[in-house]
């Protein structure tokens, strides 16, 4: 039933023993109750796991905070672990890096509630870079959006609408598109959000309730020399049918990352980039 509406919140842990901390707080200073937390821990090796037992073992206690210790196995596989233990219908993702301010939950209840038919549920974030001031991104919708997302890709190639940490799913629906692909490193989250746009109906509130910390450390390292995933799918899929608007947002996933990569002097990474994406439409 809607009206007893709650959520299972999957965080994934990798190596953020300094950061895991005030993000499990910012779950549990929201001013809904309605939620239980699953801390996927995917092998750390620097304490953030005891970091988690030390300061929460009132709330493991509990049951409103379950951990999975697990080998590592990627961000992919530690999410879809995390939602297979999930006892709610509707599922928040939160990096372990992320916080989310104290109405993020509340925000995400009313949407469900006043668009009950999408399965994708979406609001909006601001960027601290190491923990310094918070940054207003560019945001694919109106400062005043408040329903239905018309065309998501369209919306999507203009700036950021669902991102992994601001981002509530319909289990069912999450589901029935395969969940996060395994062992898959580089914007595997993008590839769900459009699968899950392709096949039901995305609602969006344009409040500023998630912070993105965007913090430089190992756990980005094997990102390098990797191939966007929605262009991986695409270009071995390429009797699935695709709007307009979807090949300009495939175009816009290409030209941050391909950018990104030269900008960093990867040229192999760049080149890799570009093979795929010309891929996708040859």
């Amino acid at each position: 039933m809607v009206n007893n509406l709650m959520f299972s919140v999957i965080i994934p842990l990798y190596n953020k023993s300094y950061s895991v901390g005030f993000c499990i707080d910012s779950v549990l200073s929201q001013d809904s109750d309605k939620y239980e937390v699953i801390i996927v821990n995917d092998g750390s090796t620097d304490g953030s796991l005891s970091v988690v037992y030390e300061n929460y073992h009132d709330e493991i206690e509990s049951g409103l905070i379950k951990v999975i210790d697990q080998f590592n196995q990627g961000v992919s596989v530690a999410r879809n672990n995390g939602i297979r233990l999930a006892s709610c219908d509707y599922v928040c993702f939160l990096d372990a890096d992320d916080e989310w301010r104290s109405d993020y939950l509340s925000n995400i209840y009313r949407l469900i509630i006043d668009f009950p038919e999408a399965d994708l549920y979406c609001l909006a974030h601001l960027v601290r870079k190491n923990f310094k001031s918070l940054i207003k991104p560019k945001h694919g919708l109106p400062e005043n959006h408040y329903g239905y997302v018309d065309d998501f890709f369209k919306a999507s190639s203009r700036g950021s609408v669902a991102k992994t940490s601001k981002v509530c799913v319909r289990k069912k629906a999450f589901l029935e598109v395969g969940g996060f692909p395994a062992g898959v490193v580089q914007s595997e989250d993008l590839y769900v959000w459009i699968m899950m746009a392709m096949n039901g109906r995305v609602a969006c509130k344009m409040s500023y309730s998630m912070i993105a910390n965007h913090v430089v450390d190992s756990s980005r390292s094997s990102r390098k020399n990797t191939i966007p995933y929605p262009l991986v799918f695409f270009s071995k899929n390429k009797k699935i049918e695709r709007t307009a608007s979807l090949n300009k947002y495939l175009f816009s996933i290409f030209r941050v990352h391909f950018l990104y990569s030269l900008f960093q002097l990867r040229f192999k990474e760049a080149v890799l980039r570009l093979v795929y994406f010309i891929r996708v439409f040859i």
